[in-house]
């Protein structure tokens, strides 16, 4: 009898274990104003929208849609995701700086982006 108690101990334990895994990392940010998908390592074409066009104290999330880890990294400093893997979704960022905004990969510099920021 004790055998069954133990298994159904560990089976609970495991329900409460896979509920309360957070899956937001998998699909975009919906606290994020604008969400910006990393699609892959291709130049000007690598986020989508690009250029993205966001207002003076909205925030954007950056969602990889890629299997490889990327970054979205304001260039001269401002913003950066971090390390984003495969299906993760940036915490929300807010853009306060008016004007064309640019930013990159850090891990592949090429990939480019840019945030066309309003008043």
């Amino acid at each position: 009898m004790k055998h069954w108690s133990l298994y159904a101990l560990m089976i609970v334990l495991f329900a409460f274990t896979a509920l309360g895994c957070n899956s937001d990392n998998e699909s975009p940010n919906p606290t994020a104003d604008v969400t910006i998908n990393i699609v892959g390592n291709n130049g000007s074409n690598s986020y989508s929208p690009n250029p993205a066009n966001v207002t003076v104290g909205q925030t954007v999330a950056w969602h990889n849609s890629d299997s490889m880890t990327h970054t979205a990294t304001q260039n001269g400093g401002g913003f950066n995701t971090g390390n984003l893997g495969a299906g993760a979704t940036s915490a929300p960022i807010t853009i306060n700086t008016q004007g064309d905004l640019a930013y990159h990969c850090t891990i592949h510099p090429t990939m480019t982006g840019t945030l066309h920021v309003t008043p």
